[in-house]
């Protein structure tokens, strides 16, 4: 099976990207779902996440995603920590997940922001990175999930620089394409990824 890292900076619009393959009938795996997946009501993560930062958990017990999302994008360290907790278990969700679908796809999209932060480029067959300039992904994040422009800076500053990110694709993609430039790109890199050699297996 041949695996597409897709990844950029937030706000850059990988989500929108995705779609796009999802619309061409090539699976995607979201790293946010699996992240999700990770912290279900008693996992281990969850619980090392409740050790960890007890001061993130509603009065029911439940996380509170939004608190933990402040404190992580406010301190490297704790931003670390939690990276410690939850990358382990997505590693594991998302190669059990391309098991199985490498019995059905040649071909599957791997949607991670930190592809080249956890060193997952390393894993995956072509890495695409979705690029916009960071006053967009700032413009972006104030308007979408109403953060000021502080807040935002904090966001797009927490993971690598734009020019490290460009310099380490294999291909970039513009995240403000019109549709019709997206779909045919979209086309070019599936057929690219079909000429690929698979790094690995992932039978499960």
């Amino acid at each position: 099976m041949i695996v597409i890292g897709l990844t950029g900076g937030i706000a850059a619009g990988k989500s929108h990207v995705a779609r796009f393959f999802e619309e061409a009938g090539i699976p995607v795996i979201h790293s946010d779902q699996l992240a999700r997946e990770a912290v279900l009501p008693g996992t281990r993560s969850l619980e090392l996440i409740r050790q960890t930062f007890p001061d993130v958990f509603l009065a029911d017990g439940t996380l509170d995603r939004k608190a933990l999302g402040k404190r992580i994008f406010s301190s490297d360290a704790d931003r670390k920590a939690l990276e410690a907790i939850l990358h382990p278990p997505i590693r594991e969700l998302f190669v059990r997940k391309l098991g199985v679908l490498e019995e059905k796809s040649p071909l599957a999209v791997y949607e991670v922001p930190l592809l080249f932060e956890t060193g997952l480029d390393r894993e995956v067959d072509l890495t695409v990175v979705v690029d916009v300039p960071e006053t967009v992904q700032v413009s972006r994040l104030t308007k979408r999930d109403h953060m000021t422009a502080e807040e935002a800076r904090r966001r797009v500053s927490a993971q690598i620089p734009r020019e490290e990110r460009i310099r380490k694709a294999r291909i970039v993609v513009p995240g403000d394409l019109p549709g019709d430039e997206l779909k045919a790109r979209i086309d070019e890199i599936i057929a690219l990824a079909g000429t690929l050699t698979p790094k690995r297996s992932y039978d499960v």
